[in-house]
């Protein structure tokens, strides 16, 4: 056998010896799960951070959902008082203008009657809309 190559040999084994012992230090001192532990690219800054990000989750979650309760429930009020203004069409129609059709859908499904408010609601904006354009046409 060549020297080169057992020294060669050696040497590879030598940065694999550290390796691994540098990956169980990581596995039995922070009880990673095994694969990560290996992981090169893997340090223990990232897993602490995953670990915080699992622990917020639930909270996070939590405060979507009570988030997005509130918002169908304020909806769900203005239909039910008839209290859907001139200014919620103005925005549920930048909503559409900007994509977010199945939000809109969504807002309008929540109550039987929404739609039919916001046509009536829509139609009255058109209308003044429509005056006021003339009124300009005719100013000018």
């Amino acid at each position: 056998m060549n020297y080169t190559y057992i020294s060669g040999l050696t040497l590879a084994t030598l940065i694999i010896s550290i390796y691994f012992i540098k990956s169980y230090k990581k596995f039995s001192q922070y009880q990673m799960p095994f694969l990560k532990a290996f992981n090169p690219t893997y340090d223990v800054d990232r897993y602490h951070a995953d670990e915080l990000k699992k622990s917020i989750m639930p909270i996070l979650s939590e405060l979507e959902t009570s988030r997005m309760a509130n918002f169908i429930n304020l909806w769900k009020k203005k239909f039910e008082n008839n209290a859907l203004t001139i200014e919620d069409v103005k925005f549920l129609n930048e909503q559409l203008v900007a994509g977010n059709t199945n939000q809109v859908n969504g807002i309008l499904a929540i109550h039987p009657k929404a739609i039919e408010m916001y046509n009536t609601l829509n139609e009255t904006l058109n209308s003044i809309e429509k005056e006021a354009f003339q009124e300009e046409l005719v100013e000018v």
